[in-house]
């Protein structure tokens, strides 16, 4: 597989972004008794539910049967999952096409969009930084930017970047581009770097959405600050600084932008239709911007994503690797009832999991963590929408109890 540097090769206009929080979608899926249903009693819904019955392997579907059958019945054109311990990748398998109405199968080594699970690489970024000592855990936007003194409201004036990576900051979401806030990404102009300094100023002028520190709200925008402020700090832009701080270092080979943009042989995402799909363009204007990419604009095969998940598997073991182990369980100590730096930290088919999910519409991933358990399991669709989050729960709970050396 070649080298996929992350990179935005040209500049599009944008028709819509990263629509609602997936993460908070997906915490609710995985937590009410139906699909696509919230529970009634929020108390109820946060206690364990009772593993499947006992199989023995013998009994069970392959992988791939699961994918497959998952994929029918939710009209999804191709899903990819991935089961990793700390140690290595326990299995991959594939099923379905690249785009929809074509013949092309999808391959292990397929790139699938991340959407919002592209948070955590971010926050493992800045947990990098921290130990080089380029930033600290409570480092403010104005002791990276100094000349903002007089230009960000006060409000904001000691917001830390742990604000930013929990979504306690009180920024807008920057969902929705028919939202006010939208017009100050279609207005940037320059390089990645220099959109996403102005993006940040901007952010920090404009009237808080909820009084910053007081509670969680998710944003898009708080991780477009935070790679403002990494890019600052270590003067380099942020797509070089993830290639050259994380992904080279872990042997990996991710994109920046929709898996088919970077290469015509890569999956194409898919809208969701009452009944079907309809396939996304990767050239046409609906591009994540600039800002935005830290926050959620990372495709990146299964066999790469895994090993980015045994670095935190290990780290939650308590052994050292490319981050030391204090800074991955920062990473996942929750900050609220649920939140942690780029991780939702949740009981999960009966042990405590760090979780996301992402999606911008065309594509859609969750992942789990159980350190416990010493796995970790990934799902991948390249559709957005309900059946897809559906599908894609399904097949995680699935594995979850699949890999769980405690049960079969």
């Amino acid at each position: 597989m070649k080298d996929r540097t992350p990179s935005r090769e040209v500049d599009r206009s944008v028709t819509s972004v990263m629509r609602p929080p997936a993460f908070l979608i997906f915490l609710t899926l995985l937590l009410s008794p139906a699909a696509g249903h919230a529970a009634e009693n929020p108390e109820e819904s946060s206690r364990p539910q009772p593993p499947p019955p006992a199989t023995t392997p013998e009994d069970r579907p392959s992988l791939s049967g699961l994918l497959d059958a998952a994929r029918t019945k939710n009209a999804i054109p191709a899903l990819m999952a991935v089961a990793t311990r700390a140690g290595g990748v326990l299995e991959i398998a594939v099923s379905g096409v690249r785009r929809q109405g074509k013949p092309d199968a999808v391959g292990a080594e397929d790139l699938f969009h991340l959407g919002s699970n592209t948070k955590a690489m971010t926050a493992t970024l800045i947990g990098i930084l921290v130990e080089k000592g380029a930033l600290s855990w409570t480092t403010t936007p104005l002791q990276v930017f100094p000349e903002w003194q007089d230009s960000i409201l006060p409000e904001y004036r000691d917001i830390t970047i742990t604000d930013l990576l929990s979504h306690h900051a009180g920024l807008a979401g920057y969902e929705d581009d028919s939202s006010a806030e939208f017009r100050d990404l279609k207005s940037l102009r320059g390089s990645p770097m220099d959109q996403r300094k102005e993006f940040a100023r901007r952010a920090l002028h404009r009237k808080p959405a909820v009084a910053p520190k007081s509670r969680f709200l998710y944003s898009n925008g708080g991780y477009a600050v935070a790679a403002a402020m990494a890019e600052r700090a270590a003067r380099e832009d942020y797509e070089s600084l993830i290639q050259n701080r994380l992904f080279g270092p872990l042997g990996m080979h991710p994109a920046a932008g929709w898996p088919a943009f970077v290469d015509a042989h890569q999956p194409w995402g898919h809208y969701e239709t009452k009944r079907a799909v309809k396939p996304h363009d990767p050239h046409d204007a609906f591009q994540l911007p600039a800002p935005l990419i830290p926050a959620g604009g990372i495709s990146v095969s299964a066999g790469d994503y895994a090993r980015f998940l045994q670095l935190h598997l290990a780290g939650l073991q308590g052994r050292d690797g490319l981050l030391e182990a204090e800074t991955i369980e920062r990473l996942h100590t929750r900050v609220d009832d649920k939140v942690a730096l780029g991780w939702g930290v949740v009981e999960l088919e009966g042990a405590m999991a760090s979780v996301h999910s992402g999606s911008a519409g065309t594509f859609y991933a969750v992942v789990a963590l159980w350190p416990s358990r010493d796995l970790a399991v990934a799902v991948f669709a390249n559709s957005g929408g309900d059946r897809a989050a559906a599908a894609c729960k399904e097949i995680l709970k699935a594995m979850a109890h699949r890999y769980d050396r405690g049960s079969g």
